[in-house]
């Protein structure tokens, strides 16, 4: 019976895999995605800058923050850090981009 038997037992079990773009995964509540950039609650205090292990923040002024997307390694220390609360992580993680540029925190 071997293949054949293989192939009739797989068309009745429910599939192992999502449907995945219509269903979507359950990410645990700490889950790090796409980061929130609150530009009006930062303070200019410059810790997320200094905490960041990867160097993909750089300050500008007070509420102008600058993410380098593609060298954030999402840690979540410039959360950690942040005493505002300017800066979370969100648990969206579909973030598909044609260009780097394009790809930026959300704003907010």
């Amino acid at each position: 019976m071997g293949v054949i038997g293989e192939v009739l037992g797989n068309l009745l079990r429910k599939p192992f895999t999502r449907l995945y773009p219509f269903e979507k995964e359950d990410v645990p509540q700490r889950f790090r995605g796409n980061i929130k950039y609150f530009s009006d609650k930062c303070i200019g205090c410059r810790l997320c800058e200094k905490n960041c292990p990867a160097n993909a923040i750089t300050f500008h002024k007070k509420g102008c923050i600058d993410f380098d997307m593609g060298k954030c390694i999402y840690c979540g220390m410039c959360g950690d850090v942040c005493p505002t609360q300017a800066i979370v992580y969100t648990n969206d993680y579909e973030r598909a981009e044609t260009s780097k540029k394009k790809i930026k925190p959300i704003q907010s």
